[in-house]
């Protein structure tokens, strides 16, 4: 009995673990987020007399509100409206010197640099994922009869293609539960198995651990080949039916 409760108490912590940990940092991050600008803007708004404070609560423009710091979300709608104009500015290539003076001076400020500059690696790595890799593919490593799942990055040329004088794939090989780092294998072409999964099926398989498994899609083509089947098969048997 102890056994059996130790086991629902895990699959229930597996199954509720995504749950709460994908509300826990959408929670964290509107509450930074928020608390980033709204505490200043609520202070420039009661400068402007828009609202004020009365029993430690907020009235804005007479109206009483339920917040007593700041108006809660103000901080998150500008920050979204910044972030929106800041990238149609970089896309549209205008206040290119504005941006780029921004990024220089985070560059060149100690400690504040490093930071930067690995938050930069990483939003550029995640960012070029899905165009950089081209599909999923499984190789034999790291011995025969183990089997990982990688990347396919371009087909070898140059040298290498010329040294191994064997027709050879670049495959990266990331690392769980972390994909920005990992390793590049160049594997003959007749040793790759090329997986019908997506990119990003395979990006969630990694980063899971194996946790998320994505769907066979022969099975399931199968499977629906079989219902169609199936509902053919009832279709005639009740149109004899019907004839008899």
């Amino acid at each position: 009995m102890w056994k059996r409760f130790q086991k629902n108490i895990i699959a229930g912590i597996i199954f509720l673990l995504p749950a709460i940990a994908t509300i826990y940092v959408i929670q964290f991050l509107f509450t930074l987020v928020d608390s980033f600008l709204g505490s200043f803007i609520t202070g420039i708004l009661k400068a402007l007399n828009i609202i004020t404070t009365v029993d430690s609560r907020i009235y804005f423009l007479g109206v009483y509100t339920p917040f007593s710091e700041r108006l809660l979300g103000i901080g998150f709608v500008l920050t979204i409206i910044l972030l929106t104009w800041v990238g149609a500015l970089r896309l549209r290539g205008r206040g290119v010197k504005v941006l780029d003076s921004i990024d220089q001076t985070f560059r060149k400020i100690p400690i504040a640099n490093s930071i930067y500059t690995s938050v930069e690696q990483i939003i550029h790595a995640f960012a070029q994922e899905r165009t950089s890799f081209q599909n999923v593919v499984l190789v034999e490593y790291p011995r025969k009869g183990l089997y990982t799942v990688g990347f396919q990055t371009g087909e070898s040329k140059g040298e290498v293609q010329r040294v191994t004088s064997k027709e050879c794939i670049n495959v990266f090989l990331p690392t769980t539960p972390n994909p920005t780092s990992g390793w590049l294998l160049l594997v003959p072409k007749e040793d790759v198995i090329e997986l019908d999964m997506t990119v990003e099926q395979g990006l969630k398989f990694i980063i899971s651990g194996g946790v998320v498994v994505p769907p066979d899609r022969e099975v399931q083509d199968e499977q629906a080949e079989a219902i169609v089947d199936k509902e053919k098969m009832l279709v005639q048997l009740r149109s004899k039916q019907e004839d008899h």
